[in-house]
């Protein structure tokens, strides 16, 4: 797999990102957006420039010169990952109140939690172009999801 290729994911991730703007600035009453509307935004953006900026990282280790390009983007993109699930948390924690907590779906847990925790564990044992592509796709699976919940919500 060609490392260059994979910085065409960025676009898509950036355009999930601006759309949301969109949708908040329609969607918000009076210029205020509920504490769910800024959590479920806060978790789109953190996936989406998670996305971004790790399909950057090949372009970054081929300007560098790094030779195993694919181990430098795996362990590159699990620290990002795990500073978007770190974000995610700190949202739930500091945004949501237990009531509010209690309108999030559970399986969007399984998806944000478990999926990243588990696509961390391969990257870190396996980094691989497949499965280092198969993690940011993923992280644009869930940033489409929080989208398509943002729109139905408002």
């Amino acid at each position: 797999m060609d490392a260059s290729y994979i910085s065409n994911i960025t676009e898509f991730a950036i355009v999930l990102a601006g759309f949301s703007g969109l949708v908040i600035a329609i969607g918000s009453k009076g210029g205020k957006s509920s504490p769910l509307t800024k959590h479920r935004t806060l978790c789109l953006l953190s996936f989406s420039f998670a996305t971004a900026f790790g399909s950057l990282l090949p372009a970054l280790a081929l300007s560098f010169g790094i030779q195993n390009i694919w181990t430098f983007s795996s362990y590159g993109l699990i620290c990002i990952l795990l500073a978007a699930v770190i974000v995610v948390h700190l949202s739930v924690r500091l945004l949501l109140n237990e009531e509010e907590r209690k309108k999030l779906a559970w399986y969007m847990y399984i998806l944000i939690y478990w999926v990243n925790a588990f696509l961390v564990f391969l990257l870190a044992l396996m980094p691989t172009a497949g499965h280092f592509f198969i993690a940011l796709v993923w992280q644009l699976i869930v940033s489409a999801i929080l989208f398509t919940r943002l729109i139905l919500q408002s």
